[in-house]
């Protein structure tokens, strides 16, 4: 196919005629036909007659053409390959696939392959058959046979360490990273299917998806958004072991010295923090009030206790001031924070689950299906009431929140605003199932999962 390029140098816009084709190897290129010269010598007029006469002799007339509607039938993206390219070379990655192209005496172009599941995961998640088929929709791409799609997947299941850990090393220099906090959090990945086989397990979903397997995925990010490490658990992993394990390996990969670890209270356990002392970290996790002595919750509980510092707004980059209290608990520093507008959105969540409790009451044989109702407890086999003790508990601890912290030199200001930057990872997450849309995974074996 011919067409006209315009390029811009310091001397001014030319113009070409250029045609594209593939070589012998089926790599698509571009050659210039005929040099027209500087944009600027010709008049739109003239453009416009050279084009109808150049389709006249390609056997087209012009007059059937010239006062109708064109209709476009399709575009090339030249954009995602370029784009994706680009990010190769800084992170030293087409190296790294060549390579891996020489040892393992692959038959296919493995760069090309993995650009066009990235440019498809971008541009429009769908199965790896339907990238197959799609691939010609990118320029400059290599074509890819689909069983060499399946086996670029089981590449990079097997180079996924050192890929990992180049791609760390690489952002660290490209932008002068700094690893002196990480924070980390778990989601959970569904599958269409029941089955399950060791790995795919009927577990808590995060999503809310009862009675599909599922996996856990646990991923460590810098404070720059930047991700460090993951890893992928069995579905029915506790949450609160994949962050010990998580450290272990942050520790065994990075030699990492000094560094604060930020979770939420689902990593509050004693392995954790003893994992988390043992490697000479400090932490800043989130604590349940709930969950602490009934003489340390009156202790907390009480406003007259509390003190005022200002703090950083995220929304409105405005200095605030909140009331905090600090208290030693069971070797560790507990930090509790009182907000009144947190204290109205507590109980108005509070109010809804309520309501939505009552609705289930009305329709008790909708209660077996759910993995979860608050503030209903069960009464013999079949029957539920509202636990207006539970109700009554939830409510005393409105507007409070809680991180407990080993650290001893940071500002509470500093703590709590180090443990406000877990919604990092959570936007994270939120484009994982979202805009890249992983689920539902529809992959069945461990290594491609």
């Amino acid at each position: 196919m011919a067409f006209i390029r315009k390029e811009t140098k310091k001397s001014g816009t030319y113009l070409r005629f250029v045609e594209s084709y593939r070589d012998a190897e089926g790599k698509s290129k571009h050659r210039t036909l005929y040099n027209l010269g500087r944009a600027e010598d010709y008049s739109p007029e003239s453009l416009k007659r050279m084009g109808q006469v150049l389709y006249e002799l390609g056997g087209g007339k012009v007059e059937e053409i010239e006062n109708k509607q064109l209709k476009e039938i399709g575009r090339y993206n030249y954009g995602f390959p370029l784009v994706v390219r680009k990010l190769f070379k800084e992170y030293a990655l087409d190296g790294f696939l060549q390579r891996r192209i020489n040892t393992k005496g692959l038959g296919f172009n493995l760069a090309d392959s993995v650009s066009l599941l990235i440019c498809e995961r971008l541009h429009d998640p769908v199965s790896k058959r339907s990238n197959f088929i799609n691939q010609s929709d990118y320029l400059g791409l290599d074509r890819i046979e689909l069983h060499q799609i399946y086996r670029t997947l089981d590449q990079l299941y097997e180079s996924q360490e050192s890929l990992k850990h180049m791609i760390y090393q690489k952002g660290r220099n490209l932008f002068n990273q700094e690893l002196d906090v990480v924070f980390y959090d778990v989601t959970t990945f569904y599958f269409d299917s029941d089955k399950e086989d060791g790995f795919r397990e009927k577990g808590f979903g995060k999503d809310g998806k009862i009675g599909k397997t599922i996996v856990v995925f646990g991923m460590l990010i810098d404070q720059n958004k930047q991700p460090v490490g993951y890893e992928v658990y069995h579905g029915k992993q506790y949450e609160g072991y994949t962050f010990s394990d998580a450290i272990k390996r942050l520790k065994q990969k990075y030699q990492i010295g000094k560094v604060i670890c930020v979770a939420d209270s689902g990593m509050m356990n004693q392995e954790n923090t003893t994992e988390i002392q043992n490697e000479e970290y400090e932490y800043i996790f989130g604590e349940r009030l709930k969950n602490i002595s009934h003489a340390k919750q009156n202790e907390i509980l009480d406003l007259k206790k509390y003190k005022t510092t200002t703090v950083t707004d995220d929304q409105s980059n405005e200095q605030i001031e909140i009331k905090y209290y600090i208290t030693d608990y069971k070797n560790k520093k507990l930090i509790t924070t009182y907000s009144s507008k947190r204290a109205a959105r507590d109980k108005a969540q509070r109010e809804e689950k309520i309501e939505k409790a009552k609705r289930f009451l009305q329709k008790p044989e909708q209660l077996e299906k759910k993995a979860k109702v608050h503030f209903l407890k069960k009464q013999g086999k079949n029957s539920y009431i509202l636990d207006e003790e539970k109700i009554e508990r939830s409510a005393r601890f409105d507007g409070f929140m809680c991180v407990a912290t080993n650290n001893t030199n940071l500002s509470v200001a500093q703590i709590l605003d180090a443990y406000k930057q877990l919604y990092k990872i959570e936007q994270s997450y939120r484009s994982f199932k979202t805009f890249l849309e992983t689920r539902p995974m529809y992959h069945w074996t461990k290594k491609r999962i």
